[in-house]
């Protein structure tokens, strides 16, 4: 009969009991080879167990890393998706602000045209303005 035992195929015996039920005779004792070699299968199954164990904690390390990478990566992910949306919400924000300021520079710039449209209307009033106050002032 055979059993898996920390991925190698283990074969496995009945087991030998060591405990006897009847008073010591000829019949019913261990010998030295006997207990040699319970002792042999108990160091081996010792060292399966030993194995198993550091095989186990090995995959338990590995595990803690990858779920430790993995978290890390959702981190990173989920930074990026949150630097893009504000990077988006910035550029909308710029966007809105040169438009603006455009709209207000246009709106100067119409005032200011017709500012001097009206100054260069009244320009030619004011010279004749001018001189008829100065010919009254010399002609006084």
């Amino acid at each position: 009969m055979s059993v898996e035992f920390a991925s190698e195929l283990v074969e496995k015996n009945r087991p030998r009991s060591i405990f006897i039920s009847k008073p010591a005779s000829a019949i019913w004792t261990v010998t030295e080879v006997e207990k040699a070699d319970i002792l042999q299968h108990i160091k081996d199954a010792e060292e399966r167990v030993r194995a198993a164990t550091k095989d186990a904690e090995g995959k338990r390390k590995q595990l803690q890393a990858e779920g430790k990478r993995r978290s890390l990566e959702k981190v990173d992910a989920a930074d990026a998706a949150l630097r893009k949306a504000i990077d988006s919400r910035i550029a909308e924000a710029k966007s809105r602000i040169e438009s603006r300021k455009k709209a207000l520079l246009d709106e100067g710039a119409r005032k200011a045209d017709a500012l001097t449209s009206s100054a260069r209307q009244r320009a030619g009033k004011a010279r004749e303005f001018v001189l008829a106050e100065f010919e009254r002032a010399a002609d006084a």
